[in-house]
Protein backbone atom coordinates (compact mmCIF):
# COMPACT_ATOMS: atom_id res chain seq x y z
CA UNK A 1 0.00 0.00 0.00
CA UNK A 2 2.59 2.72 0.95
CA UNK A 3 3.95 4.14 4.16
CA UNK A 4 4.31 7.60 5.61
CA UNK A 5 6.93 8.11 8.29
CA UNK A 6 8.66 11.05 9.87
CA UNK A 7 11.03 12.51 12.37
CA UNK A 8 10.39 15.58 14.53
CA UNK A 9 13.39 16.78 16.51
CA UNK A 10 11.63 19.77 18.12
CA UNK A 11 14.37 20.76 20.52
CA UNK A 12 17.29 19.79 18.30
CA UNK A 13 18.56 17.18 20.77
CA UNK A 14 19.83 14.88 18.02
CA UNK A 15 22.97 15.43 16.01
CA UNK A 16 22.57 15.60 12.21
CA UNK A 17 24.20 12.17 12.02
CA UNK A 18 21.75 10.72 14.56
CA UNK A 19 18.77 12.24 12.70
CA UNK A 20 19.96 10.79 9.38
CA UNK A 21 20.62 7.37 10.88
CA UNK A 22 17.19 7.29 12.49
CA UNK A 23 15.47 8.53 9.34
CA UNK A 24 17.21 5.88 7.22
CA UNK A 25 16.12 3.18 9.68
CA UNK A 26 12.52 4.42 9.55
CA UNK A 27 12.60 4.39 5.74
CA UNK A 28 13.96 0.88 5.61
CA UNK A 29 11.32 -0.32 8.09
CA UNK A 30 8.65 1.32 5.90
CA UNK A 31 9.82 -0.69 2.89
CA UNK A 32 7.48 -3.48 3.99
CA UNK A 33 4.71 -1.21 2.67
CA UNK A 34 6.35 -0.23 -0.63
CA UNK A 35 9.65 -0.40 -2.48
CA UNK A 36 8.76 1.22 -5.82
CA UNK A 37 9.76 4.76 -4.79
CA UNK A 38 10.95 6.70 -1.77
CA UNK A 39 10.85 10.38 -0.89
CA UNK A 40 11.41 12.97 1.82
CA UNK A 41 10.29 16.55 2.42
CA UNK A 42 11.94 18.91 4.88
CA UNK A 43 12.45 22.62 5.46
CA UNK A 44 15.80 24.27 4.78
CA UNK A 45 16.23 28.02 5.19
CA UNK A 46 12.46 28.51 5.11
CA UNK A 47 12.01 26.55 1.89
CA UNK A 48 10.53 23.09 1.47
CA UNK A 49 13.00 20.71 -0.09
CA UNK A 50 11.85 17.46 -1.67
CA UNK A 51 14.01 14.55 -2.67
CA UNK A 52 12.44 11.48 -4.24
CA UNK A 53 13.44 8.68 -6.57
CA UNK A 54 12.01 5.48 -8.04
CA UNK A 55 13.94 3.14 -5.75
CA UNK A 56 13.53 1.49 -2.36
CA UNK A 57 14.57 3.40 0.75
CA UNK A 58 17.63 1.26 1.39
CA UNK A 59 19.02 2.35 -2.00
CA UNK A 60 18.46 6.08 -1.48
CA UNK A 61 21.46 8.39 -1.36
CA UNK A 62 19.94 10.94 1.00
CA UNK A 63 20.93 14.59 0.54
CA UNK A 64 19.25 16.04 3.61
CA UNK A 65 20.46 19.29 5.11
CA UNK A 66 22.13 18.82 8.51
CA UNK A 67 19.87 21.63 9.76
CA UNK A 68 16.67 19.71 8.88
CA UNK A 69 14.91 18.77 12.13
CA UNK A 70 11.46 17.97 10.70
CA UNK A 71 11.35 15.26 8.04
CA UNK A 72 8.41 13.57 6.32
CA UNK A 73 9.17 10.39 4.42
CA UNK A 74 7.20 8.16 2.08
CA UNK A 75 7.72 4.72 0.59
CA UNK A 76 5.51 3.87 -2.35
CA UNK A 77 3.83 0.81 -3.73
CA UNK A 78 2.61 1.94 -7.14
CA UNK A 79 -1.13 1.77 -7.73
CA UNK A 80 -1.57 4.54 -10.30
CA UNK A 81 0.97 6.53 -12.30
CA UNK A 82 4.34 4.99 -13.08
CA UNK A 83 6.98 5.40 -10.38
CA UNK A 84 9.57 5.70 -13.15
CA UNK A 85 8.13 9.16 -13.84
CA UNK A 86 9.47 10.75 -10.66
CA UNK A 87 6.82 13.49 -10.62
CA UNK A 88 4.30 10.74 -9.73
CA UNK A 89 6.16 9.93 -6.50
CA UNK A 90 5.51 11.39 -3.05
CA UNK A 91 5.85 13.85 -1.37
CA UNK A 92 4.13 16.41 -3.56
CA UNK A 93 4.69 20.16 -3.34
CA UNK A 94 1.73 22.52 -3.22
CA UNK A 95 1.00 26.14 -2.37
CA UNK A 96 -1.92 27.74 -0.53
CA UNK A 97 -2.07 31.42 0.50
CA UNK A 98 1.45 31.79 -0.88
CA UNK A 99 2.50 29.20 1.72
CA UNK A 100 4.18 26.11 0.31
CA UNK A 101 3.33 22.72 1.75
CA UNK A 102 4.30 19.10 1.16
CA UNK A 103 1.85 16.21 1.10
CA UNK A 104 2.37 12.47 1.23
CA UNK A 105 -0.50 10.00 1.32
CA UNK A 106 -0.92 6.37 2.28
CA UNK A 107 -3.85 4.74 0.55
CA UNK A 108 -5.80 4.74 -2.66
CA UNK A 109 -8.35 7.32 -3.78
CA UNK A 110 -10.88 5.45 -5.88
CA UNK A 111 -12.78 8.58 -6.92
CA UNK A 112 -9.88 10.75 -8.13
CA UNK A 113 -11.12 10.89 -11.74
CA UNK A 114 -14.59 11.86 -10.55
CA UNK A 115 -13.14 14.53 -8.26
CA UNK A 116 -11.03 15.96 -11.08
CA UNK A 117 -14.15 16.20 -13.25
CA UNK A 118 -16.76 17.38 -10.72
CA UNK A 119 -14.43 19.87 -9.00
CA UNK A 120 -13.05 21.01 -12.36
CA UNK A 121 -9.49 20.60 -11.17
CA UNK A 122 -6.78 21.75 -13.56
CA UNK A 123 -5.19 19.18 -15.84
CA UNK A 124 -1.81 17.98 -14.67
CA UNK A 125 0.87 15.62 -15.90
CA UNK A 126 0.89 13.96 -12.45
CA UNK A 127 -1.01 10.67 -12.74
CA UNK A 128 -1.06 9.71 -9.05
CA UNK A 129 -4.47 9.66 -7.39
CA UNK A 130 -3.11 11.33 -4.24
CA UNK A 131 -2.25 14.51 -6.14
CA UNK A 132 -5.97 15.37 -6.12
CA UNK A 133 -5.56 16.16 -2.41
CA UNK A 134 -2.89 18.74 -3.23
CA UNK A 135 -5.12 20.30 -5.87
CA UNK A 136 -8.09 20.48 -3.49
CA UNK A 137 -6.05 22.16 -0.75
CA UNK A 138 -4.73 24.65 -3.31
CA UNK A 139 -8.30 25.27 -4.50
CA UNK A 140 -9.44 26.04 -0.93
CA UNK A 141 -6.51 28.43 -0.73
CA UNK A 142 -5.37 27.78 2.83
CA UNK A 143 -3.84 25.28 5.17
CA UNK A 144 -6.31 25.01 8.05
CA UNK A 145 -8.42 22.42 9.81
CA UNK A 146 -11.37 23.54 7.71
CA UNK A 147 -9.56 23.20 4.36
CA UNK A 148 -8.07 19.83 5.35
CA UNK A 149 -11.51 18.61 6.42
CA UNK A 150 -13.06 19.78 3.14
CA UNK A 151 -10.27 18.10 1.17
CA UNK A 152 -10.69 14.82 3.05
CA UNK A 153 -14.46 14.77 2.71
Amino acid sequence: MCAVFGLLDFEGNLTPSERLTLFKALGQAAESRGTDATGVAYVQNGTIQIQKAPRPAHQMKWRISPDARYLMGHTRMTTQGSEKKNYNNHPFLGKAEQMPFALAHNGVLFNDFELRRTRRLPKTHIETDSYVAVQLIERYGSISFKSLKQMAE
